[in-house]
């Protein structure tokens, strides 16, 4: 693509497929991220795949896909698919709003969840660290060996919909709620609907489809209550205006100048739950995954914690996290070499050209960010787990190192405003856990699978904790 000429998408190289159903037997797996990248290594960084005759680009180029995110939202938009399925489910929020809905809705949007008002839910972050770590230090005890993906996904699911509308779960300590279970269903759907060739569900409802439907109503019956509640609230309390206590009071507050209905409040408190659990959930997995492996790591993260934040059991003030930069390094390292969003899916509104490529209006495209991530030309060592390479004058031998290629939080405009409060989380628990705990790992490196399900995670993650006795 260094001359002038124009790239038609017919001209594009495919790796091998299947007749009439093209690649769709391949991708349609528990891996497609890693069928992405080996097709990658087939076809280059720009080429073209079909399922049942409907045709995609894919792009591991970090130049041509970070064009297309800059260019969101006016010439391109999220996969429309993803909106579809969204919208049947009754969630229309910031996530998959397109346009000048989102651009009313991201103001707002990003005003709850502010550095501000993440420092306000600061002691509920807090509070579910403190709970974790007592509950493993039971494992320590008891040298249980432990799924840490399920107790992860508990940790930021009370997390999540505390910060959210106040709602205390405590999955943490095995308390079972009608709520979650709910979640539990919603969350894998989604994926599965966005991933299937056909929407069947439109003309035949399984069993499956009807559990959904019934989470869904129970969910949003739940929602609309919190919603009701927290306008009487803010009535009531004033002083709320200035300082929320969850996302939804922030929100409310930051709707008195746009206005939003119901209907979008209740789109975006669900996209809140939607996309703080899964992927700060995963990535805190990933983390321990190699924080296993390396203990020298594990001791430096100690090193730190000892210092910022000395006796304590957990980091008590928000102005600590911005001190534990080490840790900070693990959360990113981790992120780089195991995105829990390893593609996004995109669309042109219009006919468009990108680096000498032609793309027709409503071509749909993925854009997959991995492989840059881990190679050579965009950062030095790239297989290797080296936190260094994040720290200022960390390690001289990083000639290569190139944050711009990282997506973890998407890009552009539309960049995931949540950032802030997941890395929080994520620095706070993995400096936590280093501090107070070495980590085994119970099963072979090599025995741990990359699972996609909407976002990807380790499947069989088994480790056993060891309390360090000098800890208080």
């Amino acid at each position: 693509m260094v001359d002038n000429k124009l790239i038609n998408i017919k001209s594009l190289k495919s790796p091998k497929g299947v007749f009439l159903l093209g690649h769709l037997p391949q991708f349609n797996t528990y891996n497609k991220h890693q069928v992405l990248e080996r097709w990658v290594e087939e076809s280059g960084e720009l080429f073209k795949i079909h399922f049942l005759g409907k045709e995609f680009i894919v792009s591991a180029n970090p130049d041509f896909n970070n064009k297309m995110l800059r260019l969101r939202p006016d010439t391109f938009k999220r996969f429309s698919k993803i909106d579809e399925v969204l919208k049947e489910m009754g969630i229309d929020g910031v996530f998959n709003a397109e346009g000048s809905v989102w651009k009313r809705q991201r103001k707002p949007i990003a005003e709850a969840l502010s550095v501000k008002n993440v420092k306000a839910f600061y002691p509920i972050i807090l509070d579910k660290t403190k709970a974790i770590l007592e509950k493993f230090k039971n494992y320590s005890e008891k040298e249980t060996i432990v799924d840490v993906q399920k107790e992860f996904m508990a940790f930021t699911i009370d997390i999540t919909t505390e910060i959210a509308f106040g709602y205390k779960l405590d999955t943490i300590n095995n308390k079972s709620n009608s709520f979650q279970k709910h979640l539990e269903v919603i969350f894998p759907m989604i994926n599965t609907r966005v991933t299937a060739p056909l929407p069947i569900w439109r003309y035949f409802k399984s069993k499956k489809d009807r559990i959904l439907d019934d989470s869904l109503r129970s969910i949003e019956k739940v929602i609309y209550e919190f919603i009701d509640d927290a306008k009487k609230r803010i009535e009531k309390n004033p002083s709320l205006k200035t300082k929320p206590s969850n996302f939804l009071e922030a929100l409310l507050v930051e709707n008195e100048a746009v206005n939003f209905t119901n209907e979008e409040i209740y789109g975006n408190v669900f996209t809140m739950l939607l996309a703080g659990e899964d992927t700060t959930s995963n990535s805190l997995s990933w983390a321990v995954f190699y924080l296993a492996q390396y203990p020298e790591i594990v001791n430096k993260v100690r090193e730190e914690a000892n210092i910022v934040y000395k006796t304590e059991k957990v980091s008590s003030t928000y102005e600590h996290v911005e001190l534990l930069k080490y840790a900070y390094a693990v959360a990113q390292e981790t992120m780089r070499l195991k995105p829990t969003t390893p593609q996004l899916y995109l669309e042109p509104n219009e006919d468009v050209v990108i680096n000498n490529v032609a793309i027709p209006k409503g071509t749909s495209i993925i854009l997959q960010n991995k492989v840059a991530q881990t190679q050579e030309d965009h950062f030095s060592n790239a297989n290797s787990f080296i936190p260094e390479r994040w720290l200022d004058h960390g390690c001289p031998m990083h000639k290569n190192h190139s944050p711009n290629v990282m997506r973890a939080f998407g890009g552009g405009a539309r960049y995931c405003p949540g950032m802030q409060l997941a890395k929080t989380e994520m620095i706070v628990l993995i400096s936590a856990l280093c501090k107070h705990f070495d980590f085994k790992l119970e099963v072979k490196p090599e025995d741990i699978r990359e699972q996609f399900e909407f976002t990807m995670y380790p499947e069989n993650l088994k480790v056993t904790f060891k309390s360090l006795k000098t800890t208080k």
